[in-house]
Parts: C-alpha cells; structure tokens; sequence
C-alpha cells in the first residue's frame, strides 16, 4: 500500500510542476507582449484603464506601468498554482487508474 501512495505522490508532484511551471511559461510570453503593447500606449508613464461600474457607467483610470506589471505578473503567479493542482490532480488519478488496471490496487 505505502508502494501505490508512493507513486501517486510522485506522479501527482510531477504534474503540479510540469502544470505550473508550463503555465507560467506560457503566461509570461503573452506578458511580455501585453507590456510592449502598454509602453506604446503609455502617457507620461501611465497605462489609461477604464471599464464600467455596477450600475453601467463608464468610468476612465490609469496606472504606472510598473503597478501593470506587478498586476500582471501576480495574476500569472495564481494561474499558474491553479492550473499546477488541476495538473496534478488530473495525473493523480490517471496513475491510481492505470495501477488499478495493472492490478496492483485490490
């Protein structure tokens, strides 16, 4: 039994760091992008924001560009902890399957 836990433990450990750090990989070339495109944009420095408020307004901002980044990287840094669990998660139970098929799970 410490055999099976054993493996799914390293299967799950594998997939948390190939989901995560492909993940961030992936995120931080399509940062660089969206930066470049922000330092064109910039206007003394600050990156124009807007959006809508709750009841349908629309509303005008802006941010540095070096709090866009952080921005930017804190929400690559999140995704890529998600998208490493449901990794490992997902190869947890494809190696808990494949040893019951195997037979070593009775």
């Amino acid at each position: 039994m410490a055999g099976i836990g054993k493996c799914m433990g390293v299967m799950a450990g594998a997939g948390l760091l190939g989901g995560a750090a492909s993940s961030y990989l992936i995120q931080s070339h399509f940062n660089k992008a969206v930066m470049e495109g922000a330092k064109i944009q910039a206007k003394d420095g600050y990156v124009p924001i807007g959006g809508r408020t709750k009841d349908g307004k629309l509303w005008d901002g802006k941010m540095k560009i070096e709090d866009y980044q952080k921005m930017l990287q804190k929400k690559a840094a999140v995704t890529s902890l998600i998208n490493g669990l449901i990794t490992a998660t997902g190869t947890a139970i494809i190696a808990g399957f494949t040893l019951m098929l195997r037979g070593k799970v009775k």
